[in-house]
């Protein structure tokens, strides 16, 4: 059951139902929009909707009670001939020239008579519009496929594919790798796809399709177009294919993702803009000590830092707009923005977009200069508190020395002066060690203690790369006759080593003895010497122990000994890029008389 209602066309009532008067306001709009760009063009669509009133006459005569959507559609394709038109727009001369930008009418080829308004053939050439009756997020493969020609399913399919395309080639062309390229190809397409979808207009009107279709806008071709069936539901309802299903599902998900981004960032932004004018307008006195640095970089940035925030809020608040307010025309509770409206939008973002980036470009360069100079004064209040007797010491290396009782006596081109991680039991333990890539290396470390007479022999774990670096020791007795003891490191590397060679010969004896129960003539140092053997996967870490001649001492004095590279000291120079020494032990190993 349909239901009918009541019209009034100049002056006259008609009975007709729901669906004829949808298709009749569509032509009637259709054909004023049409002539309304025309001199006198007003005239001739009341005379169109005279002549549609003589035809409803006509019929109501006849005993018609209602007026139905194939009465309307039969009246509309009488109307739309030209040679059914009861008044015709005023001949041309045919002897008169056409004016410029005027033609006499429509080729021959195409069969059809003249348009009776306007100029002729006026409409021929397709314009590019968005096609929303066929869109799956905003019509703009839709209305390339109409333009260029072409099943919209293979412009759709052949975008899709361009998200995949391997940049192998290209990435070879332009020194890219293929991530960089498959990026910067995937933020193109959809940059290119929004910014489409914002300058392109939307095919609204039947006049709209017939442009985008590339046929001539004649009252004709308009009456064809209203009487085509138009879609009833939204995009993505009813029958569709697998393709079509998934392209659906897709832009509905990508849209809503959109959508509720927009909302999220909207109140983002309020939180922003609150957060700005707390800034601004709460007395700086109640916050400058919680950050004293920030507030003193912003008290002297202070227009910068606005501007370019205020800039950059603009910049995010357009978009966000446009978001929101395509969600809203989304559900039906606002218009979708004209055309005009669109680029009015993109060029004030863009102008917005140019000057935020010049402010914020000079922001960003405040910013680092400001970094930067609060690294300087940070590094040089670190570097103060962790300096003893005029040498930098990291903390960690600090403590342990400090502890431990060494000190460093000199210190050139020397990166650290302790290091982990490959100790000679392969433990974690912490040792002396020096490091110069440039063999540039003087370095000079020394312990002291107090020795009473007797006969001491002082011994240490060393590995060097290079040679000329020597464990040394002397006491102040010595000192005054110019004696120093010293023994040079060996240079072992980081492999290998006699600490190595030893722990794996005596471990490989033990293991080769056949017992019933081997773990009972296992000595007591056996899990000790099979860490050193088994350190550094079995190769160990290049680890010596040496020893220094013996030490007589006559009377209670001090001894120092060390490690040094220093040539002064140790009378040679020094090749290697790197040194570790750990484990000194000063052993007295005759009585006391």
């Amino acid at each position: 059951m349909k239901k009918n209602i009541t019209i009034n066309l100049l002056g006259r009532l008609y009975a007709i139902d729901e669906d004829a008067y949808e298709l009749l306001k569509r032509y009637t709009d259709s054909l004023h929009s049409y002539f309304a760009r025309r001199e006198g063009g007003e005239e001739i669509a009341d005379d169109i909707e005279a002549r549609i009133a003589e035809l409803f006459d006509e019929l109501k005569q006849g005993g018609l009670q209602a007026i139905t959507i194939e009465h309307v559609e039969d009246i509309i394709h009488r109307v739309g001939r030209p040679e059914d038109m009861e008044e015709e727009a005023p001949s041309q001369d045919p002897s008169r020239p056409p004016r410029e930008g005027e033609e006499r009418g429509q080729s021959e080829e195409d069969g059809e008579a003249p348009s009776l308004t306007g100029r002729a053939g006026e409409g021929r050439h397709r314009r590019l519009y968005r096609n929303l009756a066929d869109r799956k997020l905003m019509g703009v493969l839709s209305g390339l496929a109409a333009y260029f020609g072409g099943d919209v399913l293979w412009w759709r399919l052949g975008y899709v594919a361009l998200f995949f395309l391997p940049g192998g080639l290209v990435s070879r062309m332009f020194y890219w790798s293929s991530w960089q390229w498959s990026i910067s190809l995937n933020f193109t397409l959809i940059i290119l796809y929004v910014a489409l979808g914002i300058l392109m207009p939307v095919a609204e009107t039947p006049e709209d399709r017939l442009r985008m279709k590339g046929k001539p806008v004649n009252p004709q071709n308009l009456a064809d177009e209203v009487s085509q069936p138009q879609p009833t539901q939204r995009p993505g309802e009813g029958h569709m294919g697998c393709l079509g299903g998934f392209f659906f599902i897709v832009g509905t998900l990508v849209r809503w993702f959109i959508y509720g981004m927009g909302i999220a960032l909207a109140f983002t932004l309020l939180a922003c803009i609150v957060a700005l004018i707390a800034v601004i307008t709460m007395p700086h006195t109640m916050i400058h000590e919680s950050d004293p640095t920030f507030w003193q970089f912003f008290d002297a940035n202070q227009s910068l830092l606005l501007t370019a925030s205020m800039l950059s809020l603009g910049v995010l608040l357009i978009p966000t707009y446009c978001i929101i307010h395509s969600f809203f025309s989304e559900i039906r509770m606002l218009q979708p923005m004209g055309f005009r409206q669109r680029l009015a939008f993109l060029i004030v973002w863009i102008g917005l977009f140019i000057a935020a980036a010049v402010f914020c470009t000079r922001l960003v360069g405040k910013i680092k200069e400001a970094e930067d100079k609060s690294w300087q004064i940070r590094d040089e209040q670190y570097r103060k508190e962790n300096t003893h007797d005029g040498i930098f010491y990291e903390p960690d290396e600090w403590d342990f020395l400090s502890e431990r009782g060494w000190r460093v006596l000199r210190a050139d081109h020397c990166d650290r002066y302790t290091a982990s991680g490959q100790y000679y039991t392969g433990h974690n333990a912490r040792y002396i060690d020096t490091y110069d890539g440039r063999h540039r290396q003087l370095f000079t470390i020394e312990r002291t203690e107090p020795l009473q007479p007797g006969t001491y022999r002082l011994t240490a774990c060393v590995r060097a790369n290079g040679q000329g670096a020597y464990v040394y020791a002397f006491t102040d007795t010595l000192a005054e006759n110019g004696t120093v003891y010293q023994t040079e490191i060996p240079a072992d590397g980081n492999t290998g080593g006699g600490l190595w060679r030893e722990a794996k010969l005596k471990c490989d004896s033990i293991d080769a003895y056949v017992t019933p129960n081997p773990e009972s003539v296992r000595p007591a140092d056996y899990d000790y010497l099979r860490a050193i053997a088994e350190a550094n996967d079995g190769r160990g870490f290049g680890w010596n122990r040496i020893a220094l001649p013996l030490i007589v001492v006559k009377k209670p004095t001090l001894i120092h000994y060390g490690v040094s590279t220093v040539p002064s000291l140790t009378g040679h120079t020094w090749l290697g890029q790197w040194f570790s020494a750990c484990d000194f032990e000063l052993k007295r190993i005759d009585d006391k008389k």
